[in-house]
């Protein structure tokens, strides 16, 4: 089974305070299908539809049809909220469904899909991330693309792991507010990396303040693959894709040893 926080993504509208501010990668997303121009789009692991949504308008000016797919119950209904605010364009052109990446089928193929947000560090083994990967290529038309976006590792992050006995970095590595609600969210990280898994474990420790009202605090425990460039190549490879492409950051820059992401797109072939 893959690996979910369940704490922050059973609370949907933390998991947007999280995202405060962050558009960088839903334009890139918006771009990137301007210039592949497809008819229908799916995004695996579309959490609360903070992507998807924009996706959906993005499909209403330019003509493709969009489906989110979720496994978590929370944030599918979280999306569902969210597409009843979108513009009524938006909300004809936007599905969601209750799924899972590595076994979910469609109807109908689609022409691109698109896994933003680091959402496949979830998958843990190899033979989950094999089966996501397979799912994607049996989902897309022939001449389809599949993209990835997932964040580069942080050896820096992780050096004291690496030390005897293991010591685990902890850092404030988020602190936003939120102008509509009034609201306040910190978040500890607490990182231990497990060299020998190729697996982060993750604590994420949250104290939130609104208005007069006593601060809430909230821990979240996961565990997080950590993909590496040449393992992303490979999954494709193994899986029939051909590597189209790949980025370094949400700016389309070439990947280097400073990219903060790593964004993959593979082409099914015809």
């Amino acid at each position: 089974m893959p690996e979910t926080p369940e704490a922050i993504y059973q609370r949907p509208s933390d998991y947007d305070l999280e995202h405060v501010g962050d558009t960088d990668d839903i334009e890139f997303f918006v771009s990137l299908l301007g210039r592949l121009k497809p008819q229908r789009v799916l995004e695996l692991a579309c959490g609360n539809g903070r992507v998807t949504v924009p996706l959906a308008e993005a499909g209403a000016r330019e003509g493709f049809d969009v489906v989110g797919l979720e496994l978590v119950p929370e944030m599918l209904e979280a999306a569902r909220k969210r597409q009843e605010e979108a513009s009524s364009a938006a909300q004809e052109r936007l599905s969601l469904a209750e799924g899972d990446m590595r076994t979910w089928k469609a109807e109908q193929p689609f022409d691109v899909i698109v896994t933003p947000c680091s959402s496949v560090c979830h998958l843990l083994t190899l033979e989950d991330q094999l089966a996501a990967w397979r799912c994607a290529y049996e989902n897309l038309l022939p001449g389809g693309r599949f993209v990835v976006d997932v964040t580069m590792p942080d050896q820096g992050a992780y050096a004291d792991s690496f030390r005897s006995p293991a010591r685990e970095l902890v850092e404030v590595d988020l602190d936003t507010f939120d102008e509509a609600t009034q609201t306040r969210l910190i978040r500890y990280k607490t990182t231990r990396y497990l060299a020998h898994e190729q697996r982060a474990s993750i604590r994420f420790l949250y104290d939130k303040f609104v208005a007069d009202a006593p601060p809430e605090r909230s821990i979240s425990d996961f565990q997080s693959h950590v993909y590496y460039p040449r393992e992303m190549q490979l999954l494709f490879m193994q899986t029939g894709f051909e590597v189209e492409t790949f980025y370094g950051d949400y700016r389309s820059r070439p990947l280097g040893p400073n990219s903060p992401q790593m964004i993959f797109c593979g082409v099914k072939s015809r």
